[in-house]
């Protein structure tokens, strides 16, 4: 099975006041943080060019498959053949941020109890996050109609069927099995292997005690 995957990070931080090579004490490092953020590009490709041309994906007992052997199943393989497509996430925006000091409807703060009811935050008046340091995830643009650029998607699964070892011969290097016993493809109809469109909204933000 060939795949690429690409991961791109950018980010900018601080000039910092030191020799190279010199160790930085516990103040020292504490002043050092990202400045513009870092910005995720991820993608992969699974037997399949930029374009979306299946690479050899023909013939009997050929690169793309994938085998799955479950507990207790010694020797039983569920091979999913002809295994191709293409996976694609755009500008991840990965950033310092600060939850804000108001109380929202949502909020819940026995999530942030312990199991003698006592809060794990600290002494508060009310046990919320607020103004607590998070790492917040948001998606660059202007939302609007028709704009699908933050997720690119293309699965093929053309068959899968079971495989079973054969003396020395382990099942998920076996094509045997002719039948399949279901198929699966995600794509967008506008084209031969063309991916499907999504598009994210909003942000997230993740923190911790």
């Amino acid at each position: 099975m060939r795949f690429l995957a690409i991961l791109f990070l950018l980010m900018a931080l601080p000039a910092a006041a030191f020799e190279p090579g010199a160790a930085l004490s516990d103040a020292e490092l504490a002043e050092v943080a990202g400045r513009e953020g870092v910005v995720l590009d991820i993608a992969l490709r699974n037997n399949v060019t930029e374009n979306g041309s299946v690479i050899g994906c023909t013939g009997v007992l050929n690169d793309c498959r994938v085998g799955l052997e479950f507990a207790d199943r010694d020797g039983i393989w569920l091979m999913l053949k002809e295994f191709y497509g293409t996976f694609r996430i755009r500008d991840i925006r990965v950033d310092i941020a600060t939850l804000p000091s108001n109380q929202t409807f949502y909020a819940n703060e026995e999530r942030f109890r312990g199991t003698s009811g006592n809060c794990l935050l600290g002494a508060l008046s009310t046990c919320l996050p607020t103004n607590a340091r998070a790492v917040k995830f948001s998606y660059p643009g202007v939302d609007g109609v028709g704009i699908y650029e933050d997720l690119f998607t293309f699965i093929n699964i053309g068959r899968a069927a079971l495989e079973y070892d054969n003396g020395a011969t382990p099942g998920y290097m076996r094509d045997e099995a002719t039948g399949s016993v279901f198929g699966f493809r995600m794509s967008d109809s506008r084209g031969i292997n063309a991916p499907a469109q999504g598009r994210f909204i909003g942000e997230a933000y993740v923190f911790g005690f």
